[in-house]
């Protein structure tokens, strides 16, 4: 890594959210969790372990809920490369907000990262970071053009305005929530005020905006030609990642598929 990236200096964490039952996916997910379903042989938990791993984060956490005898014994296995690899069983599932704030004191540096475990991607982060720190936002959530989830509603200064959204206001764009985010430990402050444990993050991102907030901001990436990006959350989408593999001889390699490992 070049001394201009950010994740190079940072004394920063990471998150990979991986709680939930993988409903969608059943009859997979009956003895096994989401996370450990394998692409060409591969567990998809382990690309994210992989990829987070070459960035270097001060501790990295793991959240699991369904099967999670299974998930922890798997991250007790790949804790080699990590400063700190910390595994969080839920008894039960806090959703998304409610889990990054059980994790809180983990979380607490100049800067997190969250990636939901059931996307894989490539989307360089490098940029992403660089723009957060210099905005001073509060999130920035890495968003891109996916007409099939395409609900976020930006305005032109890359601010966000609105989540679930079916059609933008005039000169605003609909983009879609990759599953990836950078965040300010001042979000973990803002969450520790909910009065439920349990709680979705873009609920409380509604909120926020409704509040009057302006620093909920967006890093637009071109996840068609500059990298890829795959939601793994139903059957479909894991034969598309399949069909894809298959059909580009390149993209196992750009995406560290790789068996064994």
């Amino acid at each position: 890594m070049s001394a201009g990236n950010p994740l190079f200096y940072s004394d920063w964490r990471a998150m990979i959210l991986a709680a939930g039952f993988g409903t969608r996916l059943k009859p997979l997910t009956d003895h096994l969790p989401k996370p450990l379903l394998e692409i060409a042989g591969v567990p998809m938990l382990t690309l994210a372990l992989n990829r987070l791993r070459r960035l270097k984060p001060r501790t990295l956490v793991v959240n699991g809920h369904h099967l999670s005898d299974l998930l922890e014994l798997f991250l007790n296995e790949k804790k080699s490369g990590f400063r700190q690899l910390e595994y969080i069983f839920e008894p039960s599932i806090l959703d998304t907000g409610g889990g990054i704030l059980n994790a809180a004191n983990f979380l607490d540096g100049p800067f997190f990262i969250t990636v939901n475990a059931d996307i894989i991607s490539n989307i360089p982060l490098a940029p992403a970071v660089a723009r957060h720190l210099k905005s001073r936002a509060l999130v920035t959530m890495l968003l891109h053009d996916r007409l099939r989830y395409n609900q976020v509603e930006v305005d032109p200064a890359g601010t966000i305005r609105r989540f679930g959204a079916k059609k933008a206001v005039s000169g605003n764009r609909l983009l879609a929530y990759t599953g990836i985010q950078i965040c300010s430990p001042l979000l973990l402050d803002l969450l520790a005020r909910e009065p439920v444990a349990a709680f979705s993050l873009i609920t409380f991102y509604r909120r926020l905006l409704a509040a009057g907030r302006l620093d909920i901001r967006a890093h637009i990436v071109d996840t068609t030609t500059s990298c890829y990006w795959r939601d793994l959350g139903t059957h479909a989408d894991l034969a598309g990642i399949e069909h894809d593999l298959r059909s580009d001889s390149t993209l196992a390699g750009r995406l560290g598929v790789v068996a064994g490992v």
